[in-house]
């Protein structure tokens, strides 16, 4: 499946379509933080609160690379905390204390080992750490998502998308689950069989099983965040201004208020 439209996803067709891109990790910034964008502060006010967090996002990204890159049997040897260890901060800059620094390493440890035990019957994953690009034209808009770790397990005609988060923000939960759900429609004519998103802070894993019906919703989602991001004549520069942001946030509590009574499939 994934072979047939791996051109089509991963390259910008000439369709005279406005150049509307949404990237999933300027959207996930833009929503973790929304106080920096309605009232931003220095950036030297801004970094102590975010460095740490960034940090180790690096280091659990680099760590599920490396290890979901090896044969199957032989990542069966390799405990992860030597892989993690490889990429870990040496430093604690940035973190509240010592013994928070001592605290999050030892959950990331925990929450990742049990995670790869839970993932032991998957085999190679068919996206690992790789940025798509996707048109949708209904939107008139391109999505670009990077997948962490793709998989299409033995007996599925589906795919198994997964994202490990360190710090779990349920803003952009559901802002992955929509761009992936359209994504996945766009790209490769099928919605992904299930989303898993491993908040490992929190030692959550949230599951997500897209329809047809929650299609529509997740369409009106990625619209509602395409009519509420500046124009490209309405900023010299691609950096969102304060009020932009600010009305994306807007925006997106007013259509999750209107869409309060509509159900979903989260397991959690």
């Amino acid at each position: 499946m994934l072979q047939r439209d791996v051109t089509s996803a991963m390259t910008a067709r000439n369709t005279g379509l406005p150049g509307r891109l949404l990237e999933d990790y300027k959207l996930e910034e833009l929503l973790r933080s929304p106080y920096r964008f309605i009232r931003p502060e220095p950036s030297s006010e801004q970094q102590p609160a975010l460095q740490w967090r960034h940090r180790v996002q690096y280091a659990v990204s680099h760590a599920i690379n490396y290890f979901y890159s090896v044969d199957p049997e032989i990542r069966k040897e390799i405990p992860i905390q030597y892989v993690l260890e490889k990429w870990w901060p040496r430093k604690t800059d940035g973190f509240d204390s010592v013994l928070h620094y001592w605290d999050v390493k030892h959950k990331m440890i925990d929450e990742l080992s049990l995670s790869i035990a839970a993932n032991e019957d998957l085999q190679r994953p068919v996206i690992l750490f790789e940025q798509w690009k996707t048109e949708v034209p209904s939107l008139a808009m391109d999505l670009s998502i990077i997948f962490q770790a793709v998989w299409q397990p033995e007996g599925w005609d589906q795919l198994l998308v997964q994202k490990y988060m360190v710090v779990h923000d349920a803003n952009v939960v559901e802002a992955f689950q929509h761009m992936v759900s359209v994504f996945c429609w766009e790209a490769f004519g099928k919605l992904p069989g299930m989303i898993e998103i491993y908040c490992l802070l929190e030692g959550r894993k949230i599951r997500f099983m897209p329809g047809r019906q929650s299609l529509q919703r997740s369409m009106d989602y990625l619209r509602l965040i395409r009519d509420s991001l500046p124009r490209p004549q309405e900023t010299a520069s691609q950096r969102f201004t304060a009020k932009d942001k600010s009305r994306v946030h807007e925006e997106v509590d007013r259509w999750r208020a209107e869409g309060a009574d509509s159900k979903k499939t989260w397991l959690v």
